[in-house]
């Protein structure tokens, strides 16, 4: 058998061939197509769709035309309420022979409560009469408490303050709180403050700085007074049974003196004679 004959190329077979060519184009032609139901329900849908867009368009030109005559009866140019007060708005749209109704409102930082701060149709466009004119209105400035921040840290403050709309001034003081916390606010924690707004954030850079009083030489009872005026206070004591001066007389101190202190720092002293023996002469004192 020649190639040609093989391959169905010749003679009859090409004819065979042909006319299952054509049987496998229909078929095919079938298969790549869109089926027959899935073509009438898209059209079904697509004419649904089309009758309700007609629809709508055809009421909103109705209520709403988009050209008219200023003289024309059967229309009525929407007026301008936009910042008037809920009540003279409806008085104005009602008289324009139009219905007023109110959308949900927002919160403006500057419009008062109940003010108009848009309305649809927009103003100088036409409407059938009775046609609703659509007011959103202010519910005036969101207002928040302000939260108490002091003991966080400035980033933590910061964050918690900005979430809630607020403008940070961070401003830096001495404190007895460590430093890098938050003090307090300004406005103080508590205060109604509305959004946006500004305030103040106080950051606390520790304890004064103070200098370490010389302390060596005198009675321990004079140096807790003088160490509570530096704002410092009196650390551990220790006694020195050896030390030539009177019981009582403070004969070291640590830190030294002139040495720098955050206020509220401790001071150890180091005290002449023995505990019993300044027990019993301030004993004796009192007596």
């Amino acid at each position: 058998m020649s190639y040609k004959r093989r391959r169905g190329l010749g003679g009859r077979g090409t004819g065979e061939t042909g006319k299952g060519h054509d049987r496998g184009s229909g078929s095919g032609g079938e298969r790549g197509g869109m089926p027959t139901g899935r073509r009438r329900a898209l059209i079904s849908a697509s004419a649904v769709v089309g009758a309700l867009l007609f629809g709508y368009g055809a009421a909103a030109l109705w209520l709403f035309p988009s050209t008219a005559n200023a003289g024309d009866a059967a229309v009525v140019r929407v007026p301008d309420v936009v910042a008037m007060t809920e009540a003279d708005a409806r008085s104005r749209i009602t008289e324009s022979d139009l219905e007023f109704t109110v959308r949900t409102g927002m919160h403006h930082p500057d419009a008062p409560e109940g003010t108009v701060l848009s309305q649809s149709p927009l103003p100088g466009q036409f409407a059938r009469p009775g046609a609703p004119v659509e007011a959103v209105l202010s519910r005036g400035p969101e207002v928040h408490t302000l939260p108490d921040v002091a003991g966080l840290s400035e980033r933590q403050a910061t964050i918690v303050l900005e979430r809630l709309g607020y403008t940070v001034d961070v401003q830096r003081r001495e404190d007895p709180i460590p430093s890098g916390r938050a003090v307090e606010t300004e406005p103080p924690a508590g205060t109604e403050l509305k959004v946006p707004g500004n305030l103040v954030l106080v950051i606390s850079e520790g304890a004064p700085i103070v200098v370490v009083p010389d302390l060596r030489g005198m009675h321990i009872d004079d140096a807790v007074e003088i160490l509570s005026e530096a704002g410092l206070e009196l650390g551990s004591i220790s006694f020195d049974e050896a030390a030539v001066e009177a019981p009582g007389r403070i004969v070291g101190q640590y830190p030294p003196p002139d040495y720098s202190l955050r206020a509220g720092d401790t001071v150890e002293l180091r005290v002449s004679g023995q505990p019993d023996r300044l027990n019993d002469d301030a004993e004796s004192d009192l007596l």
